[in-house]
């Protein structure tokens, strides 16, 4: 993957992630949410999981850390503290 489709997939990927959070904080939840949710939502979230990895074996490789692989990390630390604490 280049690191532009990179970038893109993973700022859709934050952005669904969190539209979806943001709707649960919010108590927002017709139908067709839920529905678009429960196919959308774990996806996403295995693919983000992914591409952290994906981001740990470039760094390593590598040896140069860049702004979207931060991104990419903070953001998987908040999903994994939502799972335990919310």
């Amino acid at each position: 993957m280049s690191s532009r489709q990179t970038k893109y997939i993973t700022l859709l990927l934050i952005l669904i992630i969190s539209f979806f959070y943001f709707s649960y904080l919010l108590k927002w939840e017709p139908i067709i949410l839920g529905v678009i949710k429960e196919l959308i939502l774990l996806p996403s979230i295995l693919f983000q999981f992914g591409l952290s990895f994906f981001f740990i074996f470039k760094i390593i490789k590598e040896k140069k850390i860049r702004l979207i692989m931060i991104l990419n990390f903070v953001f998987t630390l908040l999903i994994m503290y939502s799972f335990v604490y919310v």
